[in-house]
């Protein structure tokens, strides 16, 4: 094996992306005046574009970024909600969450404020709008980027079930981008369901833009297996065109899963690494499949054999429940803005042809 300095044998990648880059520098570039909804299919590099974006910017410009990926944080109640989104402050001490396990707040408040927010006698989105005209007024360009959001889906104030948390959101989001003009607001999700309330709600329509994360190209993908060391630091073995088709042909442009198959490739062949890959796969399918409603399940897997997607015009009042299912299990995914479900990349398309094949 060649000796090896860097400290990881192999980095996490960043490829190409200039064309997504662009458009989110054009969108804070403008006065704020809609909400961002970034979209796109599980593993599709929706964060990591995120971080890089924010790396290159804030180098340039005068920013405020407020950053929470909820996948990071245990949200179930109001009052997480708050401990999640504001960072106590105390008397020239150290910095301290509103909770032990939080230590990312995204807005600042002393113990005074907390306790009135705790005992609503202050407006916890006055807090936040306070914030970002203190910024505005001081040449700053504040930016709130919520990562997974559909987490506070089931979040009620006061337990009303009338009053969603995320209604208010969406109500404080509007109020901050179209109406004043005073904050960039970027909410990026994977679920493409909770995302389709969004984009069909007639309060949020005209003033919410969709921009889709999509896995990667071919070109791209075969420009980063033929060019491992440059993109990935790996120095310890090199791909030949046949084998960068055969990842292609087994993941597509899932960065996380092409990532993964590499870290395996130091080991053990590639072949040998694809087919256990394929197989993996197939039992996740099997595993979904038979739980229950097995004829329902593979009835409506069937229909990815042959095509590429499935429009859902062309889908039965009865499946729709079990199609959203299957988009919650991370089976299928389905594009808000061109309402259609696909499969969740083609390593999930071999998963159905394999389970149909062992079936048939």
């Amino acid at each position: 094996m060649k000796e090896n300095n860097e400290p990881y044998r192999q980095d996490v990648a960043f490829i190409d992306r200039n064309k997504e880059l662009v458009e989110l520098r054009s969108f804070v570039d403008k006065r704020p005046s809609e909400i961002l909804f970034i979209h796109g299919p599980k593993s599709s590099g929706k964060t990591t574009l995120l971080y890089k974006f924010l790396e290159q910017i804030q180098e340039e410009q005068r920013l405020d970024v407020k950053f929470l990926n909820l996948r990071k944080t245990f949200t179930n109640v109001f009052e997480d909600f708050l401990k999640t989104f504001f960072l106590v402050e105390t008397h020239g001490e150290k910095k301290e969450s509103l909770t032990s396990n939080i230590n990312i707040g995204f807005f600042k408040i002393d113990a005074s404020v907390e306790k009135k927010i705790l005992e609503k006698r202050a407006d916890p989105f006055k807090v936040m709008e306070a914030e970002f005209l203190d910024l505005t007024r001081r040449g700053i360009k504040p930016v709130l980027i919520i990562d997974e959001l559909q987490a506070l889906d089931k979040i009620y104030l006061d337990n009303d079930k009338e009053r969603q948390l995320i209604t208010s959101l969406f109500n404080f989001f509007v109020a901050m981008t179209k109406e004043s003009h005073l904050a960039h607001i970027i909410i990026a999700s994977s679920d493409g369901y909770f995302l389709n309330t969004v984009y069909n709600d007639s309060k949020l329509k005209k003033c919410s833009e969709f921009f889709k994360v999509d896995y990667l190209a071919k070109e791209d993908v075969m420009e980063w297996l033929l060019n491992l060391e440059k993109y990935s630091k790996i120095k310890d073995y090199t791909l030949i065109d046949t084998d960068a088709e055969k990842i292609w042909d087994t993941v597509g442009g899932s960065m996380w899963e092409i990532q993964n198959m590499l870290s395996h490739l130091f080991e053990h062949p590639i072949d040998e690494v694809l087919a256990g890959y394929k197989q993996k796969m197939a039992g996740m399918i099997t595993y979904y499949v038979v739980q229950k409603e097995r004829e329902r399940r593979e009835k409506i897997l069937r229909r990815f054999i042959d095509n590429d997607y499935l429009e859902i015009k062309d889908t039965n009042i009865e499946d729709v429940e079990l199609l959203r299912d299957m988009v919650a299990n991370n089976i299928l995914y389905f594009d808000p803005t061109l309402a259609i479900y696909y499969p969740q990349g083609k390593s999930y398309r071999w998963g159905i042809k394999l389970y149909f094949e062992s079936i048939a």
